[in-house]
């Protein structure tokens, strides 16, 4: 397929006008979910399968570890995608290499339990639990299966990102530090012909909105990669390249449209702002978030704007892997991509404004973002490199017939001598044997060893497991009992002495003995550590010498390292006098010096010490032996230790050799030649010395399998056949001296060998002989005047008629307009400089010269792109042209599949399955739809039935706390209040269909009972509404100037407030009148409407003008219950107490906002009665105390905040005049 479509990076002079180093851009791709990783596997490919450098030293990396300038990341929770779609993992050749490995991934076992296993599972994780929209019955009740990804669950693989999230953390920095270590890597990539940019780099996350793992987590791990990339390279591109649900409703559709459409409705909302999706990922970090989870967005479809369209979504995982890469196979081309970008941001940082009906909403916006784009880009290739691969695969075979035909066969027998083996076994197995003499001296001569009477051999070994990356156990032994010694001498009084040192020996022995009901590490625990240490190091090096001796002619071969492994397994395993037998009755040995020293001579020092308490009186004669007495204990302490651990490293060297002995092997039989058979390491030099023939055969099959792939093609591949000249194989000798070549770096037979007898691992020799085949094809191809011949494109192409030459380029131009499927006839207009189109080849000035006028003849203008965006660009890749097409700055609301997406996403919100979105709160995210005529006149006359029964106190905000926050609530019948959602819920649906009818009865029954001035009122707050809760954002223009941009809130206040406008003329009102009043209700807001704490979160921040400089929130107000009742308004409204009003709002008020004041700051005072502070209060009640004579103006003292000191009452300009004008408190009639 198209990843086999092998190309060359700076070739010789005819594919480049010169050998230049291409610079690149450092690159982190992260692969979430299935569909990322079916690109960056194809992504991977492509590099792999790239002849890199300059002429005359083309090659073919050996793995993804020799391109430093891409790191990878897979994330996902499906531990079966490991492949690409349509590969088979059994017969891919390239398999290993191009699989990610466990440092490329982050796909590991979940255990979704821990969040479940009861009610108060989630208590422990609260940054978890405040947006996961699954409770532990629920995750109980949907019995995930999390072997095999998230189920199209998208708040599992959310949940599943918060699990890792410090995996993948530290996965990003290791990768973004890997591809800032630019110097390092010099040297490596100038040999393929490549330099780094150092100033920039750029992360590339891929994934669908269909699916679980991917939809769920491309937000989060967009914010993560933003924020670590800022303090890891300071700089960065994050992109996302996210598929569409079109390509994936084979199965499950209305799960995948609805996962998609969720997606894309939190997509929209994070592009515009939204602070609510996420705030930390564990109780630990404190990220320090941007605005938008990514600086590029790309959306992809399997169709594309030219119509054309594909049923197989690999085509589009084939085009997005081509533009990839290709940022990697031409500097020049990839700059030019680079340009689009930064000449296209324009279009993308200003707001679609969406038309709405003018005669209704006038000036009103409805916004949505254009921070989205798309892109494609095909393909015209003459595959020349096909013919040079199949070539490759017949030589390569050659080459291996040449190599195991001359230096397959063993030399003649030659056995290991026993000087040769024991050598052999002090050199590389710890085994050399010296004399062991370091004895204790027993003052108690009466003690008799009967194992350890004189000196005996020890080995190697045993000192060997004492001694760890820490240091010599011994030692540490040693150094523990003198501290402790010391401690006791220092701290204790000395006739603690005695009990002091049992009980230190006793810890001593409990931190160096293990004992069987202990979890704690001991000593012995680090000994046996040891030898699985020892174990691999051992075996290492083993193997390394064995393989060394196999390749070694002069020892003979196979048949002197088997004559070899024979005697060294009798020298372990000869039963009395072998090795495991020595080294066992050592470990005797040392057991019955340690329990002499400790029941003996540790015992009687011990007593010797408590006898010393006796001579208490006698300061320095008992003072004196006692210390000498302690330093005999040390002595002994150590010794009973030191033995005891000596015997555990005995023990387990017995141990250690028996493994070794199974590991070399056992013989099992003899085959039909009489030969011996063994299993172990020499069964595996037998076996793979048998796996050549069958290696043979499967290079033959992967031939006729590469043939078979590369008659495949993908949408965006347009193939142009020609014929390439062959070229005559080698000698045997020559294809010999290559194969050796090429093996020489594998580390000969100890690589070779254990290969030949997997055939999951011959597949990667035969890609190592292949590739070296490739090398010397492209070398004898340069010999034999290959850099005289003309570009195969150019020939192709000329020889083609016109009309068919036609054809191709109108196919190469239709494929690569960008794969989004979208109307561009409709609402949102597209202008054609929103497209930029590059085409690159080699020698771009004379294909532009004899194609270009053809080229500009078959521009698909019917998408709205003209020849003005197309450039012809060097790339100086012979054989190929590419097309690469990106159209920028266009609204989510263009894609044609979005009202269809809708349905489904409603149909699963109404029935009981798992939720589509990622969060508790679904208020937060916005459609990314443009509601039409009549949905926009239905969602406005909900919004203004809902900020009317605010206002009317129909509805109240709750004021607990709920999910999602911010709700309100309806009575339905008094005393039973239902929440009907939130101002967002309202804004996004309508009101609910429940409560609807109810609510609006209750709004036209306080309405109609309302008077002229209870209106006005109304209307007052409607005034407030637009201009202070809604206040309209200010947009800097191109001139510095602003305007104002009315948003959904304003607009629907507005109309609300003409409405009541109508309504107060109606019951008898002035024009003149109702402005009066109006101004001076909103004068005094707070006098006679009730401030609705927090409301000024219900608004979307990117609609409403952030606070003025007083910083006051923009709060919502309900009119009082008892200003609607008769004459309390005009109460409020006389003379008097209007007069009051201009001094408040002089005393340190704001001037009202386009002519409406805002509330009046309400202060908290204290009252000085009678030299007593009483209070706080507020102004109202203060003039009600006043009035009812319970103060007194005259002798009372007043001080608020900001006041220097006590002010008289009577003469404080603030509250002064509300005396003079309260009317008297009202007075109820006698029952």
């Amino acid at each position: 397929m198209a990843e086999n479509l092998n190309q060359t990076i700076t070739g010789g002079a005819s594919e480049r006008k010169q050998d230049k180093i291409i610079e690149l851009r450092p690159t982190l791709f992260i692969g979430i979910g299935g569909t990322g990783m079916q690109v960056l596997m194809r992504v991977r490919r492509r590099i792999l399968n790239t002849l890199w450098g300059g002429a005359g030293n083309r090659t073919r990396i050996e793995g993804l570890a020799d391109f430093p300038i891409a790191q990878f990341i897979h994330f996902d929770l499906d531990n079966g995608a490991v492949i690409e779609s349509g590969e088979s993992q059994a017969k891919d050749l390239q398999f290993d290499q191009v699989k990610f490995t466990d440092d490329d991934k982050v796909v590991e076992s979940f255990d979704m339990d821990k969040y479940s296993r009861d009610e108060d599972s989630l208590e422990k994780y609260p940054h978890i639990k405040e947006w996961l929209p699954l409770t532990p019955q629920r995750i109980r009740e949907l019995r995930f299966d999390m072997s095999s990804g998230a189920g199209q669950i998208r708040a599992v693989s959310r949940l599943y990102f918060f699990d890792k999230y410090a995996k993948i953390r530290d996965k990003i920095r290791l990768k973004l530090k890997a591809l800032k270590a630019g110097l390092s890597h010099e040297r490596q990539l100038a040999e393929l012909g490549l330099r780094m940019e150092t100033n920039r780099f750029r992360i590339v996350i891929v994934g669908s909105v269909a699916g679980g793992t991917g939809s769920g987590s491309f937000l989060d791990m967009g914010l993560l990669a933003r924020w670590l990339a800022r303090s890891e390279v300071g700089a960065a591109d994050v992109e996302l390249m996210l598929f569409l649900p079109t390509g994936y409703t084979k199965a499950n559709k209305d799960r995948v449209e609805a996962n998609g459409y969720a997606a894309l409705m939190e997509l929209e909302a994070a592009m515009m702002g939204n602070k609510g999706y996420v705030g930390r990922w564990d109780a630990y970090d404190r990220p320090e978030l941007t605005r938008e989870p990514y600086s590029e967005v790309y959306l992809i479809d399997s169709g594309n704007l030219a119509q054309q369209h594909t049923k197989d979504v690999s085509d589009v995982y084939h085009m997005v892997a081509d533009s990839l890469f290709e940022d990697f196979a031409s500097a020049d081309f990839a700059r030019a991509k680079r340009s689009i970008a930064v000449n296209q941001a324009q279009h993308k940082n200003s707001l679609y404004n969406a038309p709405v009906p003018q005669d209704r909403f006038g000036d009103m916006r409805l916004y949505f973002s254009k921070r989205f784009s798309s892109f494609g880009m095909a393909v015209l290739d003459t595959r020349q490199e096909a013919a040079r691969d199949e070539r490759a695969h017949r030589w390569a075979g050659a080459m291996l017939q040449a190599f195991f035909g001359v230096g397959g066969t063993d030399a003649g027998a030659n056995r290991a001598t026993d000087t040769q083996r024991d050598n052999f076994l002090a050199a590389n197995m710890f085994l050399k044997g010296t004399p062991f003499s370091d004895f204790p001296e027993f003052s108690d001569k009466s003690i008799e060893l009967k194992r350890s009477s004189g000196d005996f051999i020890d080995f190697r070994v045993v000192d060997e497991l004492l001694e760890d990356r820490h240091g010599h156990l011994l030692a540490g032994v040693e150094n523990r009992v003198n501290t402790r010694i010391n401690d006791i001498r220092t701290g204790f009084d000395r006739s603690e002495w005695p009990a002091q040192v049992r009980d230190a020996m006793k810890h001593l022995e409990r931190d160096a003995v293990r004992d069987q009901d202990s979890t704690a590490d001991t000593t012995e625990d680090r000994i046996s550590k040891r030898r699985r240490e020892v174990l691999e190091d051992v075996k290492k090096v083993v193997r390394d010498q064995l393989y060394g001796y196999l390749d070694n002619k002069e020892f003979g071969g196979l048949e002197y390292v088997l004559s070899l492994v024979e005697q060294i397994k009798d020298r372990i395993e000869a039963p009395g006098s072998g090795l495991t037998a020595q080294i066992g009755n050592n470990a005797e040995r040392y057991r019955e010096i340690k329990e002499a020293v400790r029941s003996r001579e540790y015992e009687r020092l011990l007593n010797n010490l408590e006898q010393t308490r006796s001579t208490f009186g006698f300061l320095s004669n008992g003072e004196k032996q006692a210390g000498v007495v302690m330093d005999h204990l040390r002595t002994e302490m150590a010794n009973a230790l030191k033995f005891h651990l000596r015997a555990k490293a005995a023990d387990e060297s017995v141990l250690l050799l028996g493994e070794l002995s199974r590991w070399l092997g056992n013989r099992i039989g003899v085959d039909a030649q009489g030969r011996a058979q063994w299993n172990g390491l020499v069964g595996e030099l037998q076996t793979g010395r048998e796996g050549v023939l069958a290696m043979l055969a499967e290079l033959k099959t992967a031939n006729t399998i590469l043939q078979k792939d590369l008659d495949k093609e993908h949408a965006t591949l347009i193939v142009i056949p020609v014929t390439e000249k062959d070229i005559a194989l080698p000698s045997a000798a020559t294809l010999r001296q290559w194969a050796d070549e090429a093996f020489k770096d594998m580390g000969g037979s100890k690589a070779l060998f254990p290969m030949l007898g997997e055939p999951a691992q011959r597949g990667l020799i035969l890609a190592k002989v292949t590739r070296m085949a490739e090398n010397m094809i492209a070398t004898a191809g340069l010999a034999e005047g290959a850099t005289s011949t003309p570009d195969p494109l150019f020939e192709a192409l000329e020889q083609m008629d016109v009309s068919e030459r036609l054809d191709r380029f109108r196919k190469l131009l239709a494929c690569s307009m960008p794969w989004i499927d979208a109307n561009m006839a409709g609402d949102f207009t597209v202008v054609s400089d929103q497209f930029k189109c590059v085409i690159g080849v080699a020698n771009a000035a004379a294909f532009k010269a004899k194609f270009g006028a053809e080229l500009e003849s078959c521009v698909p203008t019917q998408v709205g792109i003209t020849v003005s965006q197309l450039e012809i660009v060097e790339t100086g890749i012979r054989g190929r042209a590419v097309c690469y097409c990106e159209l920028a700055g266009v609204p989510m609301t263009v894609l044609r599949g979005l009202e269809g997406w809708r349905t489904s996403y409603r149909k699963e919100g109404d029935n009981d399955k798992a939720p589509t979105h990622t969060h508790i709160d679904p208020t937060q995210f916005t459609h990314p739809i443009a509601p039409n005529t009549d949905e926009m006149k239905r969602l406005a006359e909900d919004f203004g039935e809902f900020l009317q029964a605010i206002m009317l106190g129909v509805l109240t905000r709750h004021t607990g706390r709920v999910v999602p926050p911010g709700q309100y609530q309806f009575a339905v019948e008094p005393g039973d209040l239902r929440r009907i959602g939130n101002e967002r819920a309202i804004r996004q649906n309508g009101m609910p269909a429940s409560y609807e009818k109810n609510i609006a009865l209750r709004i036209e029954e306080k309405l109609t009972a309302l008077d002229a001035v209870q209106t006005a009122a109304m209307a007052a707050l409607a005034k407030y509404y637009e201009r202070g809760v809604y206040a309209p954002k200010l947009v800097a223009q191109a001139d510095g100037s602003q305007l104002p941009y009315i948003g959904f809130g304003s607009a629907i206040s507005a109309e609300v407030g003409a409405r009541l406008r109508e309504s107060a003329r109606r019951k008898g009102m002035s024009s003149d009148e109702l402005d009066h009043t109006v101004q001076a209700l909103l004068g005094r807001l707070k006098e006679w409407a009730n401030v609705i704490g927090d409301s000024d979160s219900d608004a979307y921040d990117w609609e409403v003008r952030e606070p003025d400089a007083d910083g006051q929130p923009r709060l919502k107000y309900a009119i009082k219950a008892e200003m609607l009742e008769a004459g309390r308004l005009e109460q409020l409204l006389r003379p008097a107490g209007a007069a009051a009003a201009p001094a408040a709002i002089a005393f340190g008020m704001p001037p009202p906002l386009g002519g409406m004041p805002p509330p009046l700051v309400e202060y908290q005072y204290f009252l000085g009665i009678n030299g007593q502070q009483q209070g706080p209060f507020t102004a109202q009640q203060i003039v009600q105390y006043v009035q009812a004579g319970q103060v007194a103006p005259s002798t009372t003292k007043v001080w608020r905040a900001g006041l220097p000191a006590w002010a008289d009452l009577a003469q404080f300009p603030e509250l002064a005049p509300l005396f003079l004008g309260a009317p008297p408190p009202l007075m109820p009639p006698p029952l």
